[in-house]
């Protein structure tokens, strides 16, 4: 096993990564530093099709990148409480204070309890720490104004920071500023949890994947057809989209004598076609070339009848989101879709919250399409939405969407709180909140 590990971050802690992993014989190492944490999506975009891993070397980027690509397997190097110890020895170098004097620091990202239970090992009980720890959504002038105040206020001697651009903000401002950086041993047990991920992801490729291609309506799309031949022709275009698919993929193509084909490959191929899952590509060139509308559902599994199970799940979603799309099921109950539109979404076709659950009993509205719904709002970054919105986010008919929204006002898990006018001629589309915060916001229900 040979896996590519992109290491991100800044360009001396990338080199030191890279340093202590050369020793790993089954990782291969892509520095790819930055000068920035705003950097951080910029540079993931660029390498993320050459890495299998990235590797962050602070949780800050990490977060960034996992906001935006869930979906992308990522780890990041911890910063425990034991990188204190050469920060603590540099402040007793630096002559800041007498180790029998008070200490009074400011310190970032690190827990609390990891800096005092290291101030305790060392004897220093004399203290007076203030720490913020690092939350979804903190930006580095946050971490910035925090030591700068406590700072300013004379409540303490330096300050203690894990971020780089942070650090040398401080300094410029002529605040004492000492950098955590992570330790050997720290970067060691990241890069171990890079090979269990790897080997993890190995297995995971080796799933079996089953598709199953149906044309939408094909009863209709034969007697509208000017002559068997005009349909005898499209079969065969059809057979050679799915052979260049099948030489492609390696799939094996299952020919039936309805409207359907079923092909069987490998989760890590379909991955690889997919681009992640967000791409159907088998889809548009049917769709393209023979002018039918067609959906696709594909299933991941353990077994062939899991998989297929997964697959016709899949499927009816895919038909039942108005045709023409595709949508993926893995084994654990998430989907992904619809593949190939803009705001392809991953949620959960199942929940074990008792809140998400009442919701949707209350609403007459199915576990997943909550969830969809949830995601959605991520993917658009607000609770507020219009029908038009839902319509585009889920593949469906306006008249679905609004009706979808009616159901959510009725049950007062929306509130209409406005209106916008279309580009055009039309009637103003009402703008829904949605009243499911929880969800929306912290993503941990």
């Amino acid at each position: 096993m040979n896996l590519n590990v992109a290491v991100i971050g800044p360009s001396d802690l990338v080199d030191k990564v890279v340093e202590v992993g050369s020793v790993f014989q089954e990782l291969t190492m892509i520095p790819t530093p930055y000068s920035h944490e705003q950097e951080t999506l910029e540079v993931v975009a660029r390498v993320r099709e050459q890495a299998d891993i990235l590797l962050f070397t602070g949780p800050i980027p990490y977060h960034l990148a996992l906001d935006r690509e869930p979906g992308v397997p990522m780890l990041h190097v911890q910063y425990s409480g034991t990188a204190l110890y050469k920060v603590l020895f540099d402040f007793y170098r630096s002559r800041l204070f007498d180790l029998e004097e008070e200490i009074r620091i400011s310190a970032d990202v690190l827990l609390q309890h990891e800096l005092e239970e290291q101030l305790d090992e060392l004897g220093l009980l004399h203290r007076r720490i203030y720490v913020k720890p690092y939350s979804t959504g903190i930006h580095h002038e946050d971490l910035i104004a925090f030591h700068y105040d406590l700072w300013s206020r004379g409540l303490v001697h330096a300050t203690v920071t894990c971020l780089t651009s942070v650090y040398q903000q401080l300094v410029e401002l002529g605040i004492p500023a000492f950098r955590v950086v992570p330790t050997q041993s720290a970067i060691r047990d990241a890069l171990n949890r890079v090979l269990l991920e790897g080997k993890s992801l190995r297995l995971s490729s080796n799933q079996m994947a089953i598709g199953i291609l149906s044309i939408d309506h094909y009863e209709r799309v034969v007697k509208e057809a000017a002559s068997d031949y005009e349909i005898q022709r499209k079969k065969i275009i059809l057979q050679q989209i799915l052979i260049d698919f099948g030489e492609e993929t390696q799939s094996l193509i299952n020919w039936t004598d309805s409207n359907e084909v079923s092909f069987i490959t490998t989760r890590g191929i379909i991955e690889q076609v997919t681009r992640k899952f967000e791409l159907a590509p088998l889809l548009l060139e049917v769709m393209e070339r023979l002018q039918w509308k067609a959906s696709i559902g594909i299933g991941l599994g353990r077994t062939a009848n899991e998989a297929e199970g997964k697959a016709r799940e899949a499927l009816l979603k895919a038909k039942t989101s108005g045709g023409g799309n595709c949508f993926l099921m893995m084994q654990d109950g998430q989907v992904y879709g619809p593949m190939g539109s803009e705001l392809t979404l991953k949620y959960s076709a199942r929940s074990e919250d008792p809140e998400l659950i009442s919701m949707a009993k209350k609403a007459g509205l199915s576990v997943g399409t909550l969830n969809r719904l949830i995601s959605l709002c991520r993917r658009l970054n607000s609770s507020t939405l219009t029908a038009a919105q839902l319509a585009e986010g889920f593949g469906i008919t306006l008249r679905s969407a609004r009706r979808i929204m009616a159901v959510l006002e009725k049950y007062e898990l929306a509130t209409i709180v406005g209106e916008e006018q279309p580009v055009g001629r039309g009637r103003p589309r009402q703008i829904y909140a949605l009243h499911i915060d929880g969800f929306f916001l912290t993503g941990q229900k």
